[in-house]
């Protein structure tokens, strides 16, 4: 009896060094973790927080430290294992302050990594899931920029609205100056007049390079009509003088590449004339949005 009593007595005093030491080690990897990240080396801390993740034994302390290394890895701009590390998160039966932080950093971690359809997404399942409407409206600046930059202003004028409802007290000096400002911002005559690649594409399909006129590339539309069209010319001289295989097959593959390319190069002049023009209309945008009601 008294042999079975030391030996229980010398496992608990074991396992009590074990748990000790397990806890000193933990203390230890926090600390240097949060020293890296007040140190400004966020990939290192971020290595030290998934090492703490991996000794944590509590759910809680698991989910912290998972946090802690989707901030580092967003403050080193890896926003791709940012979103790894918040995406291994388990939102089920989880509070609102829990899903609001993971689908919120998701959502503006994709923001900053131009994934604009991803950052949406994200803020959808934020007003989804999130049962407590302060966190909403406390989402709604970000789904303004976002909006922005995916060119769906109108949308965004709601959003901004709704902010300015919640911030400032409806009828008060405050509230109606935002709301004058924020009409003006959006007002039909100041937002830019974007081209529809689609648009663009037939246009170049049924006339070649006008595509590029329709985008104001006026030079590059000219070229490619010369282009096919001396081709064209110079095929059918070649048939003429009986050139007939040499001239049809290197007609035909040098027509079809001046008229697809010209097709291909019309849908991207749009696409890429809408993003300057969107850019510096969203750019003066975010300034006075974020002047106004960031920090509100």
């Amino acid at each position: 009896m008294k042999y079975w009593q030391a030996f229980t007595f010398l496992l608990f005093a074991f396992s009590g060094k074990t748990c000790f030491k397990a806890t000193n080690d933990t203390l230890r990897i926090r600390q240097m973790a949060d020293s890296f990240f007040v140190a400004g080396s966020y990939y290192k801390a971020a290595i030290y927080y998934q090492k703490l993740e991996f000794f944590l034994q509590s759910e809680s302390g698991k989910t912290q430290a998972r946090l802690r290394t989707a901030e580092s890895y967003k403050h080193d701009r890896n926003y791709t294992e940012g979103l790894a590390s918040l995406n291994t998160i388990n939102l089920s039966e989880a509070p609102d302050s829990l899903i609001y932080t993971v689908k919120y950093q998701s959502a503006l971690m994709s923001y900053l990594n131009n994934d604009l359809i991803q950052a949406d997404a994200f803020i959808e399942q934020l007003n989804y899931l999130v049962k407590d409407s302060l966190y909403i409206y406390k989402s709604l600046l970000l789904h303004t920029l976002v909006l922005n930059e995916q060119y769906k202003w109108q949308a965004a004028q709601k959003k901004l609205h709704l902010l300015n409802a919640h911030l400032f007290h409806t009828g008060t000096n405050a509230y109606y100056q935002n709301k004058r400002m924020i009409d003006s911002l959006y007002n039909t005559a100041r937002l830019p007049k974007l081209k529809d690649p689609e648009k663009a594409s037939r246009l170049s399909t049924f006339l070649p390079g006008a595509g590029q006129f329709y985008t104001k590339n006026y030079s590059e539309g000219i070229f490619s009509f010369l282009s096919l069209a001396v081709t064209t010319g110079a095929m059918v001289t070649g048939i003429v003088f009986q050139y007939y295989f040499t001239s049809i097959f290197v007609g035909n593959l040098l027509i079809g590449k001046f008229y697809l390319g010209g097709v291909k190069r019309s849908e991207f002049l749009a696409e890429k004339y809408n993003y300057k023009k969107g850019k510096v209309f969203n750019d003066s945008l975010k300034q006075t949005i974020r002047s106004r009601f960031q920090g509100s």
